[in-house]
C-alpha cells in the first residue's frame, strides 16, 4: 500500500511534511495514529530513510503496540523502525551506557512494582521509621514528582531522613526505581559527554506530546539537539496526566522552543457528531491557556446524543447504569457486547463490585476485565523470587 492511500488532504499534508520540526495538532477522532503510521511509511517509501534512522516514542505501552502493529501490517516486521515508550527507551540507553553511570548502582537493575511496594517500602518504613505504609508511599510519590517536575535538579522535597534511608537502601540492595529512569537519562544526556544513543536517529516522532512532563520534555530537547528532525503529535485539550506532572505547556510552546516549526492541524473528526463536539469544545474552552483550534464533524455524521447524569451516591449510580444497560439491550436491541463501561479507577474493586451487584439484581450479564495473574504476582511467589535477585 502507498503511504497516501485513502488519506484526506489535511492528513496527506501532515504525513508528508519534511525538512523542519513540526507540531501535529490532532483533536479527537481526526486520525492522529493514522497520520503517524503513514508518516513513517512516507519517510521510508518516498524519502528512502532507513528504518533504523526513525524512532517513534509513545506515552503508553498500548499506544506503542498499536503503532507498531499498524506499521508492521503495511511494511512488514523487518522494515519497521524502533517504536517504544519513553521509559523503555530510557532504560535501553542507560543499559547501553551503564559503565558510565557513576550515580546508579551497578549492575543496573530495575525494581518492579511488587518489589518496590513489598520490599523497598516496607524496609524504608521500618528504617526511618514511619507510622504506616501510607506515609512511606507519600514520600516516594513526592520523590517521583521531584524527578518529573525537575525539582530534583535543585533539591528534594521529602525530608532528608527519608532520602538518606532510601539512598543507603538502594546502595545495599543495588536497584534503580522505574520512576527515575527518564530523569536519569536526562541527567546522563546533559552531563556525560560521550553518552551514546543506540540508533543513528534522523527523525524522531513523539506521540501524545501534551502528556509529557518537564523531565520528558527535557529528554526530547536533548535528543533533538543532535541534529534530529522532530515531529510531535497531540492536543493540549486532551492532557489528562496531571497526577504525573503532565505539562501541556510543552505542546503549546513548541513553536517558540523549536525554531522553524511548522503547524499541521487536523480539523475533521470522524468519531463524533456535532453535538458531542459542541459540549467537548465548551469543556475545553474553560482552560484559558488552550490553543485555539478548529474541529468539525465529518460531513454526513449524525448529530450525536449527549446526556449528563448525576446521582446522589455510588450505589445509586451503579443501579441506574444497570437500568440504562437493560433499556439499551431489551428496548433498543443493542447487543450487550457493544456496551462499554469505563471506570476512572477501580482500586480494590471499589466501583466494579457495586456494578456487579446492581447488574446481578436485574439479571443483566456483566463482565469485569481483570488482569491475569501468575504465581509471581502473589506475595509468597514474589518473596521466593526476591531471594534470587542480585544484591
Amino acid at each position: 500500500m502507498s503511504w497516501d492511500t485513502n488519506l484526506m488532504e489535511e492528513q496527506k499534508v501532515a504525513a508528508s511534511h519534511f525538512g523542519s520540526h513540526a507540531r501535529l495538532l490532532a483533536g479527537p477522532g481526526t486520525g492522529k495514529t493514522l497520520v503517524l503510521t503513514r508518516r513513517i511509511m512516507f519517510l521510508i517509501q518516498e524519502r528512502q530513510v532507513d528504518p533504523s534512522q526513525i524512532l517513534a516514542l509513545t506515552f503508553t505501552r498500548a499506544a506503542a503496540a498499536e503503532l507498531r502493529q499498524r506499521v508492521a501490517k503495511e511494511l512488514g516486521d523487518e522494515s519497521i523502525p524502533k517504536i517504544s515508550t519513553l521509559h523503555s527507551f530510557a532504560l535501553r540507553q542507560l543499559l547501553r551506557n551503564s559503565r558510565k553511570l557513576s550515580a546508579l548502582p551497578q549492575p543496573l537493575r530495575i525494581a518492579d512494582d511488587w518489589e518496590e511496594r513489598h520490599i523497598i517500602m516496607e524496609d524504608i518504613k521500618r528504617n526511618v521509621p514511619f507510622d504506616d505504609i501510607d506515609q512511606t508511599k507519600e514520600r516516594f510519590s513526592l520523590l517521583s514528582a521531584d524527578w518529573e517536575s525537575l525539582i530534583a535538579d535543585k533539591s528534594y522535597t521529602p525530608e532528608p531522613r527519608f532520602i538518606g534511608a532510601w539512598q543507603d537502601h538502594r546502595h545495599i540492595f543495588g536497584y534503580t526505581l522505574r520512576s527515575e529512569l527518564v530523569y536519569q537519562l536526562k541527567r546522563s544526556l546533559e552531563n556525560i559527554e560521550d553518552f551514546s544513543i543506540e540508533y543513528p536517529i534522523q527523525h524522531l516522532l513523539v506521540d501524545e506530546f501534551q502528556d509529557l512532563n518537564k523531565c520528558d520534555l527535557a529528554v526530547i530537547k536533548a535528543i533533538a539537539s543532535r541534529e534530529i528532525e522532530l515531529f510531535v503529535a497531540g492536543d493540549d485539550d486532551q492532557s489528562i496526566y496531571y497526577f504525573r506532572k503532565a505539562h501541556p505547556e510543552g505542546i503549546r510552546n513548541f513553536p517558540s522552543e523549536y525554531e522553524g516549526t511548522v503547524d499541521l492541524p487536523l480539523k475533521i473528526c470522524k468519531r463524533c457528531g456535532p453535538a458531542i463536539l459542541e459540549i467537548a469544545e465548551f469543556v475545553a474552552e474553560l482552560d484559558t491557556k488552550r490553543i485555539k483550534k478548529e474541529i468539525k464533524a465529518e460531513e454526513g455524521k449524525s448529530q450525536g446524543d449527549v446526556k449528563i447524569l448525576r446521582f446522589t451516591n455510588q450505589e445509586a449510580e451503579a443501579e441506574n447504569i444497570a437500568k440504562l444497560c437493560k433499556y439499551f439491550t431489551q428496548q433498543k436491541q443493542v447487543p450487550a457486547e457493544q456496551i462499554l463501561i469505563l471506570l476512572r479507577n477501580d482500586r480494590n474493586a471499589a466501583y466494579s463490585k457495586e456494578l456487579q451487584k446492581a447488574f446481578a439484581a436485574i439479571n443483566i450479564p456483566l463482565s469485569v476485565d481483570e488482569k491475569s495473574k501468575s504465581v509471581f504476582d502473589d506475595k509468597l511467589g514474589r518473596q521466593v523470587l526476591a531471594f534470587f535477585l542480585p544484591c
